[in-house]
């Protein structure tokens, strides 16, 4: 419990903890404060309802004309402010949700967290935590609180009113006479006090259903997701029921942890909902008694039923709000774990073991003793120590699956199962991975990625020319699906085009023109030979003729771990 709560606060004051946030302070004043009128109106209606029901009883027309006019006040001020009360609090979800996303986004594409998260394969589906669980965490917690606080001030104000109507009745009981000032108030707090617990022996297995369908849901549409991505070599395979097949699975989990919340929140309902019509039943049988003694009017009885109601209802916040706490709890793990999963690599990831400043140096890039290894930890290279002078090109030779992108991810901060040291300058780096990765969004941008464009449209069209996309020229607003629409070969030369604009200071290029043939590779590499004369580029590749382009080659195979 303790965990929870300073889980609780620890997401909360990422956004109440912010100066910035001060108009959402005033807000949320204003929220309650409408709260707390909206009570005053209730403890006036609860008044009414005695003067209403007693000028019922004696025949008072002109009264009850009178009486329902004021109702009408009444009820049209209580609409005003509920649906304002309704619009802030919405306005405030937004707000804190926005700056949560902001900071969860911030911190998860900071320092490469997100494909770390993804190497590490601890936390389930982090998207699903910034997406849903994030607007949940803060909808439940306004929700909850904002309710309790109105409940609490509630049970204040009627507590008092109903422990003045019930006045101080004597009962014999076994032949004593016995006195019990308050008596309703007192069998509200019984009722409420056991029905809460009832409901928590009833409903406590929720907790870990919820969170579990929180993972299962966010499964099922993370792997829909990557089917749509993943369509074309799908169909190609024709591996359409093989995956339906997977999908199935995936949904059977849901479906099976959904019946079970189903046989839960039936057996919880069997109870809430008898609590719940019985209440407003006990209110009459506890108070006929006063009625029958003549201490209170039929008005009187009308109003101890009103305010009994109240009352009950708000020492029963815990029953009624009991549905939505395992979510809520559900949500305030996921989100604790994703923050601290994110702080861990935050933490160590300005290791000891890499450097990012070489400016000074003569070499872009040096490496000292580096060994590497599988997600697995199982070895791959050892020993690995090499200098790379400014402005050299670098062929890394060595077979399939010795190592080659596992060394290349390992110098652009990403990979994090090695040991040893290197140094390299990354201010103006570009590391281009073996999958070419198309944004979406109009041709203009996919060309200027990552950056935002900021290329004049006759430098676009130029860079398209010398990379060979001519057809593509003066169509650069245009918007497509992209991995559909261009062939592989033409995505590498997306790839090259996006070099050329970017110009690094230094440049890996894992296997980038293998899409291609041999002769429009050696184009490609003829391109950044020309254009970028001062660049240092390291480059892997299949194709034997795009080595005499490098300075100078390495050969991993002497540095392949041998059992």
């Amino acid at each position: 419990m303790k965990d929870f709560f300073i889980n609780l606060y620890d997401l909360a004051k990422i956004f109440w903890g912010n100066k910035k946030n001060w108009t959402s302070w005033l807000i949320l004043g204003i929220v309650i404060g409408i709260g707390v009128f909206m009570v005053s109106l209730n403890v006036m209606i609860n008044d009414w309802n005695k003067h209403f029901y007693d000028a019922i009883a004696a025949f008072e027309v002109d009264k009850i004309f009178s009486l329902i006019r004021e109702y009408l006040i009444y009820i049209g001020l209580y609409i005003f402010v509920s649906v304002y009360r309704t619009w802030l609090r919405k306005l405030l979800i937004i707000r804190w949700r926005k700056a949560m996303t902001d900071y969860f986004m911030t911190r998860w594409f900071s320092q490469k967290i997100f494909y770390k998260l993804a190497q590490k394969n601890k936390m389930d589906n982090p998207d699903q935590r910034i997406a849903e669980d994030i607007y949940l965490f803060a909808k439940y917690s306004l929700e909850l609180t904002l309710s309790f606080l109105l409940n609490f001030v509630q049970l204040g104000s009627f507590l008092i009113i109903l422990w003045n109507l019930s006045g101080a009745p004597s009962f014999n009981l076994f032949g004593y006479d016995v006195v019990i000032r308050g008596y309703l108030v007192w069998v509200a707090l019984i009722y409420a006090f056991l029905g809460s617990v009832v409901t928590h022996i009833i409903g406590r297995k929720l907790h870990p259903l919820n969170y579990s369908q929180q993972v299962y849901e966010a499964t099922f549409r993370g792997n829909l997701v990557r089917k749509s991505d993943q369509a074309e070599q799908i169909a190609l395979y024709g591996g359409e029921q093989t995956e339906k097949s997977k999908l199935s699975e995936d949904f059977a989990k849901i479906a099976k942890n959904w019946r079970a919340i189903m046989d839960k929140e039936r057996n919880l309902g069997f109870f809430t909902v008898g609590y719940s019509h019985f209440s407003s039943t006990l209110a009459l049988l506890c108070a006929i008694p006063l009625l029958l003694l003549k201490i209170i009017t039929f008005g009187g009885l009308m109003q101890i039923r009103s305010a009994f109601g109240t009352v009950l209802g708000s020492l029963s916040w815990f029953i009624y709000a009991y549905n939505l706490l395992p979510e809520w709890v559900a949500t305030i793990s996921r989100l604790s774990q994703f923050k601290k999963e994110m702080a861990e690599f935050e933490k160590h990831g300005s290791s000891s073991h890499q450097i990012q400043d070489s400016q000074a140096s003569e070499n872009a890039v040096s490496v000292k003793n580096l060994s590497i290894f599988t997600i697995e930890k199982q070895p791959l290279l050892q020993h690995l120590s090499f200098d790379i002078k400014v402005g050299e090109w670098v062929y890394l030779k060595g077979q399939s699956g010795l190592g080659k992108s596992s060394l290349l991810r390992t110098l652009s901060g990403i990979w994090m199962f090695y040991d040893g040291e290197y140094v390299i300058d990354q201010s103006n780096s570009l590391f281009i991975p073996q999958k070419s990765y198309l944004n979406s969004g109009s041709l203009t941008e996919l060309l200027s990625y990552p950056n935002l464009p900021n290329h004049s449209l006759a430098q676009l069209n130029e860079v398209l020319a010398k990379v060979g996309l001519t057809k593509w020229q003066d169509r650069l607003d245009e918007v497509h699906p992209w991995n559909l629409v261009l062939s592989q070969g033409e995505q590498q030369r997306i790839i090259f085009a996006r070099i050329l604009l970017l110009r690094p200071t230094l440049l890996c290029l894992d296997e980038a023109t293998a899409n291609l043939d041999e002769n429009s590779a050696i184009t490609l590499m003829q391109l950044l030979r020309q254009h970028l004369p001062n660049s240092t580029i390291i480059f892997t590749s299949h194709q034997q003729r795009i080595g005499q382009f490098a300075d100078r080659e390495i050969d991993l195979t002497g540095y392949l771990v041998t059992d």
